[in-house]
């Protein structure tokens, strides 16, 4: 007994547990490849093939009371396939509908019989024989490890832009889970801004399939004179559940300018303003560093809601900028309408060179709040068509959105082919803020047509009780289609009693029928022979 104790440890020193041994049940399996197979059909997946090589053996047939060809007796249905693995034949195994799927003892394929003909198809008969079982194949799921470096921005600035925040993304897209995973970062030449360089690696147990871990590090912007790259690289090693090694790698290339600070441009304007206001605009260039700088072109543009009350070219060239040296204009803008969420004023833009290499530069965009009345005006009509001599009610509806009251006064006018009923055509009054106000009055149509109303105009004034007054014309233009009705002829109606007379039948020249001959009164024909016989007999007595 002690001998054979002794012979059972040498063997298990000579045979140690290998590393790649596994738990079935931490075996994943990919998606099935199926297909419906007949003798001597195949079915691929991978460096995996499967032949369909013989099914249960075919029986004589008869006929059922609906005089089908079944199978004398039921079949139980089976199937013998061959199993290649690149090329070579590794396997023969026989499935029915009852047996397990069939799983190789390294558990990298599983094979199953998901279908067969019927038992009692005629397919199983003799004369018809054709049975098929429908086989899938699924490979052992495997992981596959994808590693990204993203960054906050895509370009940094040297001394503008103080640190570089980067994420290192890793993601198991494969069919298995993936263990013992270890992540490293390589900055290279860029720094850590705090910390030390253990959190450039990390270490996850497990990563399932479809799902995802990431991890940030925030990284320093270097001081550069010259324009240049950095690269961030990742590695990545994981291990299947057969403590396979699978690697995967990323990168990241991110360019960092020099410091622009040594040039600036500023364009100054008031944020908050009246509307009947003129604001001033500045813009300044400026050098602040060690080099000329030449070839300064500048541009500059105004938002659509303001006005120009300055002339300006809107782009300026300076020759050369010496450092310390800055240069400026202005020119004088108006609002056109209140915005109290207030309207975005355009950054100024530059390019310039510096030690023989193009840079460009540009302001920060401002927001301007206008404030004063903002009057909305309206005209709609009752009914867009109408008849001659009916009345149709117009209304003109003022609204004010802004934040000022307004004086404001509203004239309406008419066409040619209408005429006022009653009521007033105009209306002078204050409009307080967030407040509406209406009028009606009452018109009728002369004419037959279209006819297009023209559209009410109001004035009011802009902050100040007796300030500039301003023109509004109304948005819309109501049209009212105008009928005659004694024009509509009234619908023809068949006199009561009395059928409507029915239309000529035309007939088709190609089916119209030959003209039938007049027919003969009934004896007119013996008669006339009568007479002919009489007439001949009289002749021969001569």
């Amino acid at each position: 007994m002690k001998s054979f104790a002794v012979l059972i440890i040498i063997l298990w020193l000579i045979n140690p547990v290998s590393a790649s041994d596994f738990s079935p049940n931490d075996i994943e399996w990919a998606p099935a490849v199926s297909a419906t197979l007949y003798k001597g059909g195949t079915l691929t997946n991978g460096e995996y093939m499967i032949k369909a090589i013989q099914f249960s053996s075919p029986v004589p047939g008869v006929k059922n009371i609906k005089g089908e060809i079944v199978p004398e007796t039921d079949v139980n249905p089976s199937v013998l396939l061959e199993i290649y693995k690149n090329g070579t034949l590794v396997k023969e195994i026989i499935l029915t509908l009852q047996s397990e799927p069939y799983i190789d003892s390294d558990y990298e394929i599983k094979i199953s019989a998901t279908g067969f003909t019927a038992k009692n198809a005629k397919e199983w008969v003799y004369e018809y024989y054709k049975p098929w079982a429908t086989i899938s194949i699924q490979l052992r799921g495997k992981p596959k490890l994808e590693v990204k470096v993203t960054t906050d921005k895509t370009t940094y600035t040297s001394y503008s832009s103080q640190v570089i925040t980067a994420k290192v993304e890793v993601k198991n897209n494969g069919d298995a889970f993936a263990k013992n995973v270890d992540l490293n970062l390589n900055t290279g030449e860029l720094k850590l801004r705090g910390g030390d360089i253990s959190q450039l690696r990390k270490y996850y147990y497990r990563i399932d399939k479809g799902k995802s871990e990431s991890f940030e590090v925030i990284l320093l912007v270097p001081e550069l004179i010259d324009q240049r790259s950095y690269d961030l690289s990742a590695n990545i090693k994981g291990y299947d559940a057969k403590d396979l090694e699978y690697r995967a790698t990323g990168s990241k290339s991110i360019p960092v300018s020099p410091k622009p600070d040594y040039f600036t441009v500023s364009k100054a304007v008031r944020d908050r303003m009246y509307l009947k206001d003129t604001s001033t605009v500045t813009i300044t260039v400026a050098n602040g560093g060690m080099y000329d700088i030449y070839n300064i072109h500048v541009t500059d543009s105004i938002n659509e809601d303001f006005e120009l009350k300055s002339s300006t070219p809107f782009q300026w060239d300076i020759a050369v900028l010496k450092p310390g040296q800055e240069w400026s204009t202005t020119y004088s803008i108006k609002p056109l309408e209140t915005s109290l969420s207030g309207y975005t004023v355009p950054a100024a833009t530059a390019q310039f060179t510096v030690n023989n290499r193009q840079y460009n530069a540009s302001s920060k965009t401002t927001t301007v709040v206008v404030n004063g009345p903002k009057i909305i005006l309206n005209k709609t009509v009752s009914k867009s068509v109408a008849n001659i001599s009916e009345s149709v009610n117009v209304t003109v509806k003022i609204s004010n959105i802004g934040n000022i009251g307004t004086r404001f006064e509203v004239t309406d006018s008419l066409p040619d082919s209408v005429s006022i009923v009653h009521g007033s055509i105009s209306l002078t009054g204050w409009s307080d803020p967030d407040s509406v106000q209406e009028f009606n009055y009452t018109i009728r149509m002369n004419r037959e047509g279209e006819a297009l109303l023209p559209a009410a105009i109001l004035n009011y004034t802009n902050v100040e009780y007796k300030g500039t007054t301003r023109s509004v014309l109304s948005s819309d233009r109501p049209t009212i289609t105008v009928i005659d009705p004694s024009k509509t002829p009234p619908a023809q109606k068949a006199p009561m009693g009395v059928a409507a007379a029915a239309p000529p039948d035309i007939q088709d020249p190609e089916n119209a029928q030959e003209p039938s001959p007049t027919p003969i009164a009934p004896g007119f024909d013996i008669a006339l022979a009568i007479i002919v016989l009489v007439f001949a007999a009289a002749c021969r007595r001569r």
